[in-house]
């Protein structure tokens, strides 16, 4: 391939990679944006809920004011021009932590795909002799080149709704057995535990592939400066 078609080449790549840079950072923003809004303002306060009620009927005393709350009906009141969601708070709880696992593994793969399409960039820039620093046009979350700390600050980023969800598939499990029973179908414990455990096993796998993706390109990054000439 001459120069010339190395150059084309490569000017595709960078904007299929912007394109695709964009693609992830929007997938990225909108999965933080709705894990934490949803988690602060309709799990954690529901799933709260539920457990003072727990410690109610335990204790044996009568907890009005918890038994009358609004956040039963968060959903199934809300009416659309089709009219009202048949939706209640207690299957959007139990569906929060699968939604959270279907996001966080599309912005995985998405990250992986930008890792591989840099890396035929770095090669094209490679076979046009040329050092330009490949970080500066095709930037990663996680950045080998990067410092450790703005490597910890984009691993943090990227984590953070992985978190949320084993965490918040621990609180629905501690309560399942309450939880399952304002559930209109599937009130099977199990169905519960093998649906979880799906969406934790491809979530850690996805996570798993990322980690080994990145070592092969910070292998890659260290022996593509071994083959630099000195300057």
């Amino acid at each position: 391939m001459s120069d010339a078609e190395t150059t084309i080449y490569l000017d595709r790549l960078l904007k299929l990679y912007e394109e695709k840079l964009k693609k992830f950072r929007l997938s990225l923003t909108l999965l933080l944006v709705g894990t934490t809004v949803f988690f602060l303002l309709i799990f954690f306060p529901y799933m709260t809920l539920l457990g003072n009620r727990e410690d109610c009927r335990v204790k044996q005393q009568q907890c009005t004011e918890l038994e009358k709350s609004k956040l039963e009906e968060r959903f199934s009141e809300v009416t659309t021009s089709w009219g009202k969601i048949p939706i209640s708070t207690a299957e959007v709880t139990v569906l929060f932590p699968v939604g959270v696992a279907c996001g966080f593994v599309t912005v995985v793969e998405q990250l992986q795909g930008l890792v591989r399409l840099r890396r035929a960039i770095t090669q094209q820039i490679k076979a046009l002799s040329n050092h330009m620093d490949v970080t500066l046009i095709a930037p990663l979350l996680i950045d080998p080149k990067h410092s450790f700390i703005d490597q910890i600050s984009g691993g943090v980023t990227l984590i953070l709704p992985f978190l949320v969800f084993i965490y918040s598939v621990t609180l629905i499990l501690i309560r399942l057995e309450i939880l399952k029973n304002k559930l209109p179908y599937f009130q099977n414990a199990r169905f519960y535990y093998l649906l979880y455990f799906l969406s934790t096993f491809t979530a850690i796998y996805s996570l798993v592939k990322l980690g080994y993706n990145f070592y092969q390109e910070k292998r890659f990054e260290k022996n593509n400066q071994c083959d630099r000439p000195p300057t």
